[in-house]
């Protein structure tokens, strides 16, 4: 697919600006402008695509502009055109770790689910973003390829676990990283080295882009039952102690020091707390689940809950594990998993 660049015409507002929603405009118009746009993105654009399916808590409106580049080089001159055309972007993966707003959201989503190439050099492991982490997880463990099995139970595709460094207490995913590439608003795509990706506690210091392949480094086993049976007691210690069976967005909040933040809420005696069809989970109070209908607003309203006491009752000020995404407007910063 060739993207040709078009300049911003007159009449036409930047979707940096008020038209980052278009959903208050009549049908018609709506597809006159996403056509004058976007029509030579025709084939990767979805319209009016729900997001609540894409994610883990079940929650959030329609993307009005929905992309899924096929290739990384498609995801540069995807991010060029959107660059030149003056509109920012978010990039949604596999949805853990980030609430939607229930409206409808004006600005385009990225999602790289369809970049799942997946080839192996050695030990060197080229991966696509899009290959969903879980998944990633077990089939290298079955094959005898260790240093993924300690993050098992950990949700989100393999871009989303990078931009984030996933993990827990076992390990994170810097561990295993070798380097990874992103394609840039400028319409390259670059590679980072390890040491300049910027891990650190459930963050990294990448710029705004989309990461298209991440290249692990694993070590091989001659006992591949041995990596499944370890991951098989990760897994069986996560549902002991997490609703992994019940949608939720993943740990709410970062652990504060000598604390961690599930201690914390049950201190507090805010597990079980509801609000609409949001609760606090009674098995671990990191946890809010959507026991069922909840809405943005509910399970917001918990999270600011946790967030007042914590800081009025014992001067802790907690920091949000999970990004909240309003449908406009966005922050230039955003990113997502």
């Amino acid at each position: 697919m060739r993207i040709r660049p078009r300049k911003r015409r007159r009449g036409f507002p930047s979707a940096l600006g008020r038209a980052t929603s278009t959903s208050f405009w009549a049908p018609e118009i709506r597809e006159t402008w996403l056509m004058h746009f976007f029509g030579d993105l025709e084939d990767i654009l979805e319209r009016d695509r729900p997001l609540a399916p894409l994610t883990t808590w079940r929650i959030g409106g329609p993307a009005e502009m929905f992309f899924s580049p096929r290739t990384p080089e498609e995801t540069a001159l995807l991010l060029r055109s959107l660059s030149e055309r003056g509109l920012a972007f978010r990039v949604l993966g596999g949805g853990a770790n980030v609430l939607l707003d229930d409206r409808p959201h004006g600005v385009p989503y990225i999602h790289p689910g369809r970049l799942t190439a997946l080839r192996r050099e050695g030990d060197l492991w080229h991966v696509g973003a899009g290959i969903p982490f879980p998944r990633l997880v077990a089939d290298a463990s079955r094959e005898g390829w260790g240093g993924l099995e300690v993050l098992a139970g950990i949700p989100g595709q393999m871009g989303g676990i990078c931009r984030m460094n996933a993990g827990g207490r076992h390990g994170e995913i810097r561990d295993v990283v070798e380097r990874v590439c992103m394609a840039l608003p400028s319409g390259e795509l670059r590679w980072f080295d390890a040491e300049e990706v910027g891990f650190a506690y459930r963050r990294t210091d990448l710029p705004p882009g989309v990461i298209t392949e991440v290249v692990l480094r694993l070590r091989w086993s001659p006992d591949p039952a041995a990596l499944t049976q370890r991951m098989g007691e990760i897994l069986k210690a996560k549902s002991a102690s997490q609703p992994l069976r019940t949608p939720s967005g993943g740990c709410v909040f970062a652990n504060p020091e000598a604390l961690s933040a599930g201690r914390l809420v049950e201190e507090l005696g805010l597990k079980g707390r509801r609000r609409g069809g949001a609760r606090i989970s009674p098995q671990h109070g990191n946890f809010i689940v959507n026991e069922g209908g909840a809405s943005f607003e509910d399970v917001l309203g918990l999270i600011e809950e946790v967030e007042k006491q914590a800081l009025q009752r014992r001067g802790i000020r907690l920091r949000r594990e999970v990004s909240i995404w309003r449908a406009e407007p966005i922050r230039s910063d955003e990113d997502g998993v």
